[in-house]
């Protein structure tokens, strides 16, 4: 994989290497999305091409290839590229692994063209497709390119990471939290850097589901599998918000019911077995999307937490959320964080995060998704062992924005150094 990826070491080509890149890239999450991309690196590389030989690029796209001094075979192969791209751009067809396979190897045929005749020779590749994607998966009925989501609160809709991130190659985005009413959040300083990760109080700052429906959902449904983050002040509050969000675009719904840094409602909900299984139980009644529920780590034991929300209906878990935590400003004598206690996310949690997944995983038959800490590969294996299906990256996020790409790629190369076939080869496989 990543033929194209000496494309990005060469300025000379920079006019249609990241077309060419991207292209690859898609053919392990989207053929479809791959046929587009090498329709438009096919156009980049032509153009550069007229230019590298003194020629005036054509307005006309059939032109361009006719007049670019190619043999016809190439030609012809290129004019296929172009008609398939136009398809999958109208949505006119769906194209299968060989379509979108057999689109890239053109596309590399130009690109040996012009190496061969403007810059090195180079052999020919071959490129694995989605049916070879060790890393794809299924959870709760949903398909994913791969087990890794951006967590909530830490990845915005999705839309604001498009240019650090292949979003239909993540698992889904589980967007910010949505609340029945808009809320401006807490006031004061609401972040703050620790040792090994971050304090926040946000307050759950957001539009509100009336503008998330309207504005926000149309712009991203068809971008990303879409994951969207509940929280209310009642029962009811959660019912309400499920109910409207059960709408075309919406994967899944995840319950926030654990949130530490909100003054009314929250934390109540998952530290108490009782009334998170109420919450759970009106939410999954009042929806027919997978319900997911985020699972506090505030309480004395996680496991009676989750087999209560597991009987009443929760289709999967995601855990943990974030510590309780704070800290004091010695100058001032006063805390840090406006709402003076905020949420300890990042590094610090990962040994936490990873006992409480090991010790549900143990008693709960539903799939978990794993999450606290999670900064690379290693990571993210770690959590698999200890039986999670899937994992969400978030303070991670913040510091490097396309570290779920990199996680992908080396959890992928770390299955293959380990002769497993699937993801889910891994899970639950610690051996204790």
């Amino acid at each position: 994989m990543n033929n194209f990826a000496y494309l990005a070491d060469k300025p000379e080509y920079r006019a249609f290497s990241k077309d060419c890149i991207d292209a690859e890239a898609a053919l392990r999450t989207s053929c479809d999305s791959c046929v587009k991309l090498v329709r438009t690196a096919v156009d980049a590389a032509l153009k550069w091409l007229c230019v590298a030989e003194n020629k005036t690029a054509p307005d006309n796209l059939f032109e361009l290839i006719e007049n670019a001094g190619l043999d016809k075979n190439l030609a012809d192969k290129l004019h296929r590229c172009r008609k398939l791209g136009n398809a999958a751009i109208h949505n006119e067809q769906e194209f299968t692994d060989a379509d979108a396979r057999q689109c890239l190897e053109n596309l590399f045929n130009l690109i040996q063209h012009i190496d061969k005749h403007h810059g090195k020779n180079f052999t020919p590749r071959t490129f694995r497709t989605c049916a070879d994607n060790p890393l794809q998966t299924e959870l709760c009925g949903i398909k994913l390119n791969t087990p890794i989501f951006a967590a909530s609160g830490t990845f915005g809709f999705g839309e604001e990471f498009e240019s650090f991130v292949d979003l239909k190659r993540l698992g889904g985005v589980m967007v910010k939290c949505i609340t029945l009413k808009p809320r401006r959040g807490n006031d004061g300083v609401r972040i703050t850097e620790t040792p090994a990760g971050m304090l926040n109080a946000i307050g759950l700052e957001n539009p509100g589901v009336d503008a998330f429906l309207n504005k926000i959902l149309p712009r991203i449904k068809d971008k990303m599998n879409v994951i969207v983050n509940i929280s209310g002040s009642s029962v009811e509050d959660y019912a309400k918000l499920a109910k409207l969000l059960d709408v075309d675009g919406v994967k899944a719904i995840e319950l926030n019911i654990s949130c530490p840094n909100v003054k009314d409602g929250g934390i109540i909900f998952g530290t108490d077995e009782t009334q998170a299984a109420r919450v759970t139980h009106a939410a999954k009644n009042a929806t027919r999307k997978p319900v997911i529920v985020k699972l506090s780590p505030n309480v004395t034991d996680i496991t009676k937490i989750a087999l209560a929300v597991e009987s009443a209906g929760a289709d999967c878990l995601s855990m943990i959320n974030t510590l309780m935590g704070m800290e004091i400003n010695i100058h001032t004598w006063r805390p840090t964080i406006g709402n003076i206690t905020g949420g300890l996310s990042g590094g610090a949690v990962k040994p936490v995060a990873l006992r409480m997944v090991w010790q549900t995983a143990q008693v709960v038959k539903i799939p978990i998704i794993g999450m606290g800490g999670i900064r690379n590969a290693a990571d993210a294996a770690e959590f698999f062992l200890a039986g999670a299906s899937a994992v969400a990256v978030g303070t991670a996020n913040f510091a490097e924005p396309a570290v779920t790409m990199t996680i992908a790629d080396d959890l992928e190369t770390y299955l293959r150094s380990c002769g497993l076939k699937n993801i889910r080869d891994l899970v639950g496989k610690l051996k204790t």
